[in-house]
């Protein structure tokens, strides 16, 4: 696995974030998860 980085979001992002995971059915457990997915989904669209 490759080394990883943190990042500062404003705290009213990372509560949105919060109530994503915990009521989401989406399986989220985590807010890297989260996070991770997100990047992957909008770097996609970057490279279409």
């Amino acid at each position: 696995m490759g080394k990883y980085k943190n990042v500062a979001l404003p705290s009213d992002l990372v509560e949105r974030i919060d109530s994503v995971i915990k009521n989401s059915k989406m399986g989220y457990k985590t807010r890297g998860e989260f996070v991770k997915e997100a990047i992957r989904n909008s770097l996609k669209q970057f490279s279409e």
